[in-house]
């Protein structure tokens, strides 16, 4: 352990994160691109900024991911139905079959990660983390 608790906390969410690099990777994608397939499969079609607030992702990241994933043809954009200035990202046919598997290996792991944990302890741990994340906004205000 380091004496900033901190530095321990953000290194070891860096490498539950680097899981899901290295499932990514696997599948010939970037986190970034996992992070938006992942969201569209299972949350259904949104806007990019739906996105880029949910994984913290910054406008011309997301858009260059967007971009990336449209060339592999596995997301496509149409305009939304209630303000045609908004676009809607959705899973082509080919990003749904792509996707899927990937999406059951994750669900898998992390239903057996969190059983083996035990429900009480993870929990717990949500609690605490959406605690400690208020704590820190409402700290560095």
């Amino acid at each position: 352990m380091s004496q900033n608790q901190f530095d321990d906390l953000a290194v070891l969410m860096a490498k539950i994160s680097h899981n899901y690099a290295i499932l990514a990777q696997a599948n010939k994608l970037t986190l970034n691109e996992l992070h938006v397939l992942y969201h569209i499969a299972t949350l259904g079609p949104c806007s990019p900024s739906i996105i880029g607030n949910k994984w913290s992702l910054p406008k011309q990241t997301l858009n260059s991911t967007n971009n990336k994933l449209v060339k592999k043809g596995l997301i496509s954009f149409a305009s939304s139905t209630t303000d045609r200035r908004k676009k809607i990202i959705s899973l082509t046919p080919a990003g749904k079959e792509f996707v899927k598997p990937i999406i059951d290996q994750i669900n898998l792991a992390e239903k057996n990660a969190s059983q083996q944990l035990g429900k009480s302890k993870f929990n717990k741990l949500i609690q605490i983390m959406s605690e400690l994340q208020q704590l820190l906004a409402k700290n560095l205000d």
